[in-house]
């Protein structure tokens, strides 16, 4: 019986030794989600080396609930451009609210941002919003930030 007992932890122990990482490996921080970016991080989902400007006439302006609890509720856009129709996700509705520049549908507006495809939805991404001399910025010109991350001011030109 002790000759078993003893075979089984010697066995568990070189399965152990086995399973568990050497002890020269340094542990790994895991990157950010993506579009989750630590702070003062580039954010991936966010190139602001790609953006390009779209213009038109906003057709609708919508805040959307989390299904998620503790989430913030979310506001996008629907800009009828020259070539189509174009769903813009401009950021967090207690951001927005607290900035001068107000979007209505009726406005005509100018937006700077990235085109981002998740499966087979495209969605605009806005960094920079500009109707008629008031800009409204979402995103850091350099790293693609979001500017409602803890650590960062509100930003609203005119």
């Amino acid at each position: 019986m002790i000759k078993k007992v003893s075979m089984m932890v010697g066995a568990l122990g070189v399965l152990a030794f086995l399973l568990a990482p050497p002890s020269w490996a340094q542990a790994q921080a895991a990157p950010p989600a993506q579009g989750r970016p630590a702070y003062g991080k580039p954010d991936r989902m966010y190139n602001p080396q790609a953006a390009q400007t779209i213009t038109g006439k906003v057709v609708s302006v919508t805040r959307r609930t989390p299904k998620r609890p503790g989430r913030p509720a979310m506001v996008s856009l629907v800009l009828q451009t020259d070539k189509g129709t174009v769903r813009v996700h401009l950021g967090p509705a207690d951001y927005l609210d607290q900035q001068a520049l107000k979007l209505a549908a009726g406005d005509q507006v100018s937006i700077k941002g990235i085109r981002h495809t998740r499966g087979n939805r495209t969605t605009f991404i806005a960094g920079e919003v500009t109707k008629g001399g008031q800009v409204l910025k979402l995103r850091d010109d350099v790293t693609g930030r979001p500017l409602w991350f803890k650590g960062r001011k509100p930003i609203s030109g005119t």
